[in-house]
């Protein structure tokens, strides 16, 4: 399929969002995982790392996808439903699913600290990116396209 460059249209906010993306797929594996696992096994914040290490793909995925669609309208549509992926994502560490019980643990001071923080930075620009893609469609119309008439 040959990609229409005229049609490709991609601002400061989509641009921001596959970075913060990234970073944040990059952190949740590097610079803040949950808790290295006991000798007894598996903690319960290892199930919410690893949770949140699917999401992170995800949302790296939402967001070139996003950053490639033309059409404002279907951008809003897109941002809706990441700010929808941010929630889950919030809610994920200690609310979905258990973190270790010591303040200290690094999953509580700083997976979900961070987590918490990438979210709601990544929310403010998917809101900033429906207000600025809504005001550039505010007076498009979508249009059916007409059917031909059989004769």
């Amino acid at each position: 399929m040959i990609i229409d460059k005229e049609r490709i249209r991609f601002g400061f906010t989509d641009i921001f969002s596959v970075l913060i993306s990234v970073l944040y797929l990059i952190g949740i594996r590097v610079w803040f995982p949950v808790c290295e696992p006991m000798e007894s096994g598996f903690m319960s914040c290892h199930w919410a790392g690893e949770m949140l290490k699917g999401i992170s793909i995800l949302l790296v995925i939402m967001s070139v996808v996003h950053l490639l669609i033309p059409d404002d309208r279907i951008k809003i549509g897109t941002d809706i439903t990441l700010c929808a992926v941010y929630v889950l994502t919030f809610c994920v560490p200690g609310m979905i699913i258990d973190l270790c019980k010591m303040s200290e643990m690094n999953c509580r001071s700083h997976t979900a600290v961070l987590t918490a923080v990438f979210m709601v930075v990544m929310m403010l620009s998917a809101i900033a990116d429906i207000i600025l893609y809504a005001s550039h469609s505010n007076g498009k119309k979508h249009k059916r396209p007409e059917m031909e008439k059989k004769v």
